[in-house]
């Protein structure tokens, strides 16, 4: 069994949250705003597709790191340390793919045929934007219940929240699947479902923490789905 936080370090986690992690995304956004003014300079269609999905992203680091800054204090602080380190390593294990270039040739080339690499490039960076678009919708209706650590803030019913539980995940998973489908290699369909799930297991570290403190949740997750939107049956006469 993980360690109980005791109070104080509950509270060195909501301020390492909110003044740590807020300002390594704010680094993060200034990263892709200076991608972007590299970018600036090409024209092509595949660029053009390149350039929206580092401006979305932009967008969604830099929101990210203003909302941890102006969230709520939590309801309910991290209970242990696996509500801290597991929202930890699925958000920033896209930093190994950064690494990618350490792994062995053989498992850094595409797989793909060579007709089909562009096709393939292209509709990944569409996923990856579509998906961002999605993860930043959500984030914002969010606004200051956002957080990374699984705690209990104010619960959000409405937006994407109508559908689906954890929109911001959809989204994720879009532009994970995106990743691979444009880089299809070894590395990346090794790396990409590890990153998947754990998003997927921080996913369920929250709705547990929800459904603890919450009835109006538990009933909620009776009616909605959890990562994709749930389509009722009709009822038969």
């Amino acid at each position: 069994m993980l360690k109980i936080l005791g109070r104080k370090a509950a509270l060195a986690a909501d301020f390492g949250e909110r003044y740590g992690l807020s300002l390594i995304y704010v680094y993060f956004a200034w990263l892709e705003l200076h991608l972007l003014w590299l970018l600036w300079f090409y024209s092509s269609g595949a660029v053009f597709v390149f350039i929206a999905r580092h401006a979305v992203s932009f967008l969604l680091n830099f929101f990210i790191g203003i909302l941890l800054l102006l969230g709520r204090r939590a309801a309910v602080p991290p209970q242990n340390l696996k509500d801290v380190l597991v929202p930890l390593a699925a958000s920033f294990f896209n930093l190994t793919y950064n690494g990618i270039h350490w792994f062995p040739t053989s498992v850094q080339k595409n797989l793909c045929p060579p007709d089909l690499q562009v096709p393939f490039a292209v509709t990944g960076l569409l996923l990856g934007v579509i998906g961002s678009l999605v993860a930043l919708w959500a984030i914002l209706y969010l606004g200051r219940s956002f957080g990374v650590f699984v705690v209990v803030r104010t619960v959000i019913f409405g937006g994407p929240y109508r559908w689906v539980r954890h929109p911001m995940y959809l989204g994720y998973i879009c532009m994970l699947a995106g990743l691979a489908l444009a880089n299809y290699s070894v590395a990346y369909f090794s790396l990409v479902p590890i990153h998947m799930v754990l998003l997927l297991y921080r996913a369920r570290l929250e709705e547990s923490r929800l459904s603890e403190y919450s009835m109006e949740y538990r009933e909620y997750r009776k009616r909605t789905g959890f990562i994709f939107p749930r389509f009722r049956r009709p009822v038969r006469n």
